[in-house]
């Protein structure tokens, strides 16, 4: 009998097969099954079923038994079509979020997907309703139906426009990179060959025969080893090893050295903070990227600031569309205030409160998973901007408990680099706030200098506002001021949830 087998019983027809997944690593096979909403099993049947089914598997591996009810909505069907765009890639920006409805009844779960006639024709032709109704039923214990609605006027598709702007960032590279050239002046060589290319900053490093920088020297460290031609023999050979941080405008890199005796004398007069040019060839062991260095010179760095092309604002919503805020509470949010007219709402000036939940607390190597925001206008919400988003990476123990956020949630979630441009539109012309902004602005900054989206807009630490027209608080945590503002915060540490909390403070405290 196989696992299959077992939901053919009678007695488990409460149950379906959702998965079935091998680790090779640890030797170990889970089995996940599905079960409805509208006819949920007991505990003791989901026992019967997890003892017969690990009978089944046997010993011979590490074996474990889940149990998912089955659930279907709106978010996961276009999260999980964003995906399948990874092997159709037409449909890319095609079908908006806005276009899919999904519903769970107890005679099945239906997918009501809006597009345009030829759009229609072209899904129906393909084979993609099998094979994204296989994907969506891995999620649902019931049967899937997908109804397609030819009600639109033209196909919305962006694979072009994808393709368009990936080629614009390469061109905008290249073209810094040309611009970017470090000149420097009052060069005195003082190990190897004299230096006669031009050098250019540490982001623009590739992967080069010679790569030419120049920076500060900084940290440096001497160290002696012996050559691995060496190493056993009695009479080996000691040489000396110099590395130091060399660090310009674009950010920093590790340089090592080996230098003669008489090199060594010139390099070890060498102070913190010295100027230098260095050539040398890039080096990247085992994910530890370093420059091997022939030459250096001190000289006089004429070009201290790196230049960039920045890209302007998209035309329209791509991959998050924002969506109207209306809450009836928000007449009311200026009852315990004198709220005068400020300059925050006139002219129709908006104020964008957002936050974000990343990887970790170091923006130079963790990423964002979920970006939340509201739009202020007129001292009052009116548009949200809510995603999770893919760090193509696994989360640590510690974010998953403290956000609710999940791997499985992740792996459908789309890509900073097509969130970003969204975001960049939706806080266009607008001051940015959030609670402690100087930590979420790193982050943002950080985005945006990779993907060349400019965020320079005015901000505002709703925060530093609390603590100024609050004295009294015991503590400054977002929790506390809410409370003390008797502002309703549910789900904490979820992106939106927080950046609206944030944002009614901010409305009440400006």
């Amino acid at each position: 009998m196989t696992i299959n087998d077992l939901t053919n019983k009678e007695e488990y027809k409460k149950f379906k097969v959702s998965d079935a997944e091998y680790n090779k690593l640890s030797d170990k096979i889970t089995i996940t099954f599905l079960y409805s909403e509208f006819n949920k099993p007991t505990d003791e049947e989901k026992q019967k079923l997890k003892n017969e089914a690990l009978s089944i598997l046997g010993g011979l591996t590490k074996n474990e038994i889940k149990f998912r009810k089955s659930y279907i909505d709106d978010d996961l069907v276009y999260g999980l079509l964003n995906n399948y765009t990874n092997t159709f890639p037409y449909l890319k920006g095609a079908i908006k979020k806005e276009d899919i409805h999904a519903e769970l009844k107890e005679d099945g779960a239906f997918v009501y997907i809006d597009c345009d006639k030829d759009m229609k024709e072209l899904l129906e032709n393909y084979k993609f309703l099998d094979e994204f109704k296989a994907i969506i039923q891995k999620y649902v214990f019931e049967d899937v139906t997908i109804i397609l609605n030819a009600n639109k006027n033209s196909v919305r598709t962006f694979v072009d426009d994808e393709m368009s702007s990936k080629m614009e960032l390469k061109s905008i590279m290249e073209q810094e990179q040309a611009l970017n050239k470090v000149k420097v002046d009052n060069i005195v060589n003082l190990v190897g060959k004299n230096i006669l290319s031009d050098a250019v900053f540490i982001k623009d490093v590739k992967k080069t025969d010679e790569v030419v920088l120049a920076g500060e020297f900084t940290s440096p460290v001497w160290s002696q080893f012996v050559p691995r031609n060496q190493k056993g023999k009695q009479d080996a050979q000691v040489r000396d090893k110099l590395s130091f941080i060399l660090k310009d405008a674009s950010g920093q890199i590790e340089v090592v050295m080996f230098p003669n005796d008489k090199d060594k004398e010139k390099l070890e007069r060498l102070t913190e903070g010295a100027e230098v040019i260095i050539s040398g060839n890039y080096n990247d062991f085992m994910g530890r990227v370093n420059i091997r260095a022939n030459a250096l010179s001190v000289c006089k760095i004429l070009t201290k600031e790196v230049k960039y092309i920045w890209r302007e604002p998209e035309k329209e919503y791509k991959t998050i569309i924002p969506q109207k805020m209306e809450d009836l509470q928000q007449v009311n949010l200026f009852s315990m205030f004198d709220q005068k007219p400020n300059e925050y709402w006139q002219d129709g000036k908006s104020v964008v409160v957002f936050d974000f939940e990343t990887t970790g607390l170091n923006a130079d190597n963790c990423e964002i998973i979920e970006i939340g925001a509201v739009k202020v206008t007129n001292g009052v919400c009116t548009e949200t901007f809510s995603t999770l988003v893919n760090p193509h990476q696994k989360l640590g123990r510690e974010i998953s408990e403290l956000t609710g956020i999940t791997d499985d949630m992740l792996v459908f979630a789309p890509d900073l680099e097509d969130v970003l441009p969204d975001f960049h539109k939706f806080v266009h012309n607008s001051v940015l706030s959030a609670y402690n902004i100087g930590f979420d602005i790193q982050f943002l900054l950080k985005a945006g200098e990779k993907y060349r989206y400019k965020f320079d807009n005015e901000r505002i630490d709703t925060l530093e506002l609390a603590r100024q027209k609050i004295p009294s608080l015991p503590n400054y945590k977002l929790s506390s001021v809410v409370k003390a503002l008797d502002i309703v915060l549910n789900d904490a540490h979820r992106a939106i949830n927080d950046a609206i909390a944030t944002a009614k403070v901010f409305i009440k405290l400006i």
